[in-house]
């Protein structure tokens, strides 16, 4: 019993497969809001994009010297006139992940200050 105890750490496994998120709603359509996100990446964060994936509703983009962030943003149309956009963090293999990610954070922000 112990080697299992030990094996699913569970002092550790509260946070399996949490990453930096946030989730915001924008009044505005769907493509109005994938280009609003589009241009806050660049402005905001001054990352690369490196999926640019409007059909699949996906957007991801790196930034650092080294990459050691992404980005990556879905979207939900809500309906016609709404889009509801998840934005999510990932770090490379092997690094600790965070509690929050200040650049989800500054993104979320900059989606929902000046949607338009």
């Amino acid at each position: 019993m112990s080697f299992i105890r030990k094996w699913l750490k569970p002092e550790t496994s509260a946070r399996i497969g949490l990453r930096p998120h946030r989730t915001v709603e924008v009044p505005l359509a769907y493509d109005a809001a994938y280009r609003r996100v589009l241009e806050a990446i660049e402005i905001t964060l001054g990352a690369n994009v490196t999926i640019d994936d409007r059909a699949g509703r996906m957007i991801e983009a790196g930034f650092g010297l080294v990459r050691s962030e992404r980005i990556r943003v879905s979207f939900d149309i809500v309906d016609a006139e709404r889009t509801s956009v998840r934005i999510e963090a990932f770090f490379a293999a092997g690094m600790t992940v965070p509690e929050r990610s200040l650049a989800v954070d500054a993104l979320a922000q900059a989606i929902v200050s000046n949607p338009v």
